[in-house]
Order: structure tokens, then C-alpha cells, then sequence
């Protein structure tokens, strides 16, 4: 493993600024610089993280010799033109999920050569909770898995003080089977083992809010329901109007077993139909960083270890997302979509 310290360039300060955080507590020795649309929120964040410098164009950043990490934390709809230039210029990529607008641009992405590391930002993968309810699956405790329920529960859309923004506009990447949806179908398939969907269907709905644009397209509600070639039923929903109520949730539902994991009551288990749900308390390899609410945004910090590691040792973490899982997981909804 080489010492050498890494340089990483990040394009976004809206999720850019947390991925950005978790880097320094990961490791603290990493410069961090920053490049976005708006050039003086970019020195603002900048100067409040302590950065190491900013570029006025995520061309010039991408461009520069000193990045070695590029992360893109741009609108869906710049990813693809930011990924290429930062493959013609070697930099090893974390690319926000969705890679792109549809599964065909990640194919295209995808056919790009490179010998450098490339990873879709599904974090959650790395969290110890996902990790131990993937082993319990694979230890066969619980049995055949019959179903998994994946929801989120958000309350952007009902707060008052909620800005709109590019999230607001499904052409640019906005709405929530992009935002969260991708994060709910990469976990489901990703503790199962990436099965094939052999049917399904995906109903998502836009409302018309008076305090937004009419010109508002991107979904606040998702419901989604698959089948598997395990005959693994797989059940997603997401609501973008829960006042304040936010919880993520996860479910897996066995033969011999249930695991219930929720951000508000934690994880829980019970492999008897006399037995109550238990709660289960899964080791923490970084108790010292402390980012993020909910499963997702905390797992950051897992991601950062592995991007930085990998990076240090020049081979690919395992649990990374492939850009042609990323494409697999978009080409399920875009399938299914009614």
C-alpha cells in the first residue's frame, strides 16, 4: 500500500460538502477542492470545510494533474460528460447514483477503457448493518427469502422552507426514483446477490405543488413491486410527504426468520414465531465519525475508507457498484415503469 497522499476534486457542494466531510475524518491527511456551477458557493464551502483550494470550472479540475480522485456530486444529467472527461484524463472516479440519466448513457460510460478505479456511490453497501443482514442471508438462518421491503419516509416536499432546485426536475435527474429509488433497488438486489427481475411494475407520481413551478416534473412518491428468479418478492416505497416523520426502512422476510432494520428503532431480529423481534447491536469499525441521519448519509464514511484504501492499493473493493450494476439496477425501472 502506497503512502502517497490523495488528492480528491469534488464536483457539487450540495452532497458534495457531506462526501467531502467524510474523506478528512477518514483521512485527514486528503486535500479536498471543489468545483460546482456557482463559483462563489463554492468558496464559501470551501473556505467553511478548510479546503485546499477550488477551480472555476469542473473542467479545470478534472483537467488538473494534482486531482487524483474525481467525485461527481453534480445533476444526473452532467455525469456522463464529467465521467468521460475524467477517464481521458486517468483519475479514479465516485460517481453519484444514478451514473446517469438512463441505463443506455451508463452503458456507453461503461465501454470507456480505463485501468483506474470506478465506483457508483450505492454507500449503503459498506454499512456493517447492511453487511450482517447480507451474511444472515447467505448463511441460509433465515431460509428462503420470500419478500424484502425497502421504504422512505422524507419530508422535504411538506416543509415549508424546502428551496426548488434542479431535485425538482426529472430531465435534469431530479425525483425520487432517482435520488433514493436507485439506492432502494441497488440494497434489495445487492443482499440478495444481484438476482435477475423477471417481472414487476413502478408507479411514480409528481405532485402539482403550489409553491412550486408548474413546469415541476420530477416524482415525490414511489411504489414499486418485482419479482425475482428466486420467486423473491421485492416491494419499494417512497413518500416525499411525511411532514416530520423521515425514517428509512428495510425488512427481510424468510421462512425461518425475519430482520427489520429502521433508522428510528435500529436493527432486529427474530428466528422464532414464539420469539419477539430482538434488538441487535452490529460493531461499528468507525465509532469516532459521527455523519449523517439516516442509513445512507451515514454510510459515507464507509465508502471513503474503502475509495481511499483501494486508491492506496490500486485493487477495486468488491462491494463496490459496478457501472454495469448501476446500469442493471436503472434498466429495472426503466423496464417496469407503467
Amino acid at each position: 500500500m502506497t503512502n502517497k497522499t490523495i488528492s480528491i476534486g469534488i464536483i457539487g457542494t450540495g452532497f458534495g460538502k457531506e462526501i467531502a466531510k467524510n474523506f478528512k475524518a477518514v483521512d485527514p491527511t486528503c486535500k479536498i477542492y471543489f468545483a460546482s456551477r456557482d463559483t462563489v458557493k463554492t468558496k464559501t464551502i470551501a473556505a467553511e470545510l478548510s479546503a485546499d483550494g477550488t477551480f472555476d470550472t469542473w473542467q479545470e479540475l478534472v483537467s488538473s494533474p494534482q486531482i487524483d480522485l474525481v467525485v461527481i456530486a453534480s445533476p444526473s444529467s452532467l455525469h456522463k460528460e464529467m465521467f468521460n472527461l475524467a477517464v481521458k484524463n486517468n483519475k479514479h472516479i465516485l460517481v453519484e447514483k444514478p451514473a446517469a440519466l438512463t441505463s443506455a448513457e451508463i452503458c456507453e460510460m461503461s465501454q470507456v477503457p480505463t485501468n483506474k478505479i470506478i465506483a457508483v456511490n450505492h454507500e449503503g453497501r459498506f454499512n456493517p448493518i447492511i453487511l450482517y443482514i447480507r451474511d444472515l442471508i447467505n448463511s441460509e438462518k433465515i431460509g428462503q427469502i420470500l419478500t424484502v421491503r425497502c421504504a422512505a419516509y422524507l419530508n422535504w416536499f411538506s416543509n415549508s422552507e424546502y428551496k426548488e432546485g434542479w431535485g425538482n426536475y426529472k430531465e435534469l435527474g431530479g425525483g425520487h426514483l432517482n435520488s433514493v429509488g436507485t439506492h432502494q433497488i441497488d440494497l434489495v438486489r445487492y443482499i440478495l446477490n444481484m438476482p435477475q427481475i423477471i417481472s414487476g411494475s413502478v408507479n411514480t407520481i409528481a405532485i402539482k405543488d403550489p409553491k412550486f413551478s408548474d413546469k415541476v416534473t420530477a416524482d415525490t412518491q414511489l411504489s414499486a413491486h418485482f419479482l425475482t428468479d428466486k420467486n423473491t418478492s421485492l416491494q419499494l416505497t417512497i413518500d416525499d410527504y411525511c411532514f416530520g416523520y423521515k425514517n428509512f426502512t428495510l425488512e427481510v422476510i424468510g421462512s425461518q426468520g425475519i430482520v427489520m432494520y429502521s433508522d428510528l428503532q435500529g436493527l432486529r431480529v427474530s428466528f422464532s414465531n414464539t420469539q419477539p423481534l430482538e434488538e441487535v447491536k452490529v460493531n461499528d469499525p468507525l465509532p469516532d465519525i459521527n455523519l449523517g441521519r439516516s442509513i445512507l448519509s451515514k454510510s459515507m464514511k464507509y465508502m471513503a475508507k474503502a475509495m481511499i484504501e483501494s486508491i492506496k492499493t490500486g485493487t477495486p473493493n468488491p462491494n463496490f457498484c459496478s457501472l454495469k450494476q448501476a446500469k442493471d439496477n436503472l434498466e429495472v425501472f426503466e423496464t417496469y415503469l407503467l
